[in-house]
């Protein structure tokens, strides 16, 4: 993918700099420190286990997650992991402002890339179970804020709340 697709202030960078300029050269340009660290919590977050469940530990409530395991239409801890797990793509830009710039190809390009690190770090962190992850980034959606990621265990498919049984 064309890289100023992604990042258009790439080509006034490169305009100035020529067009050699890497987005490592733009990172050392725009970036800092404060938003660098912050960012590894989003593409290296923290995970919890509760009840079974593999949940991001900056989403967990224990009464909320006792809640929905007593809500009517939530039939098995698949459905749990996944509303608990779920991120709007859109909700990471920040304001409306913001989000008024983003693409179609941005939300795509980081939906699929948070898909391929949460796997790996779920992967690291609990080798001995089996993630499932739903992106509708393949989706025509009539507005950018439905673009969501979520992950659940493939296991919790078949265990069923009290609601379930």
């Amino acid at each position: 993918m064309d890289d100023e697709k992604l990042i258009p202030d790439l080509s006034n960078w490169r305009k100035y700099n020529g067009n050699e300029f890497s987005i490592e050269d733009w990172i050392v340009g725009e970036g800092n420190v404060n938003f660098a660290i912050a960012y590894s919590f989003l593409f290296w977050p923290e995970f919890l286990e509760y009840d079974d469940c593999i949940i991001f530990k900056n989403h967990f409530d224990k009464t909320n997650f006792e809640n929905w395991k007593n809500t009517e239409y939530i039939k098995n801890y698949a459905q749990i992991e996944s509303v608990l797990n779920h991120i709007h793509i859109l909700d990471l830009f920040g304001t409306d402002e913001k989000k008024d710039e983003v693409t179609y190809e941005q939300i795509l390009f980081l939906g699929k890339k948070l898909c391929e690190i949460y796997s790996a770090k779920l992967k690291h962190e609990f080798p001995e179970k089996k993630f499932i992850f739903d992106f509708n980034g393949d989706e025509k959606l009539t507005a950018f804020d439905e673009y969501e990621i979520t992950f659940y265990q493939e296991k919790n498919l078949n265990r069923m709340t009290k609601c379930g049984t």
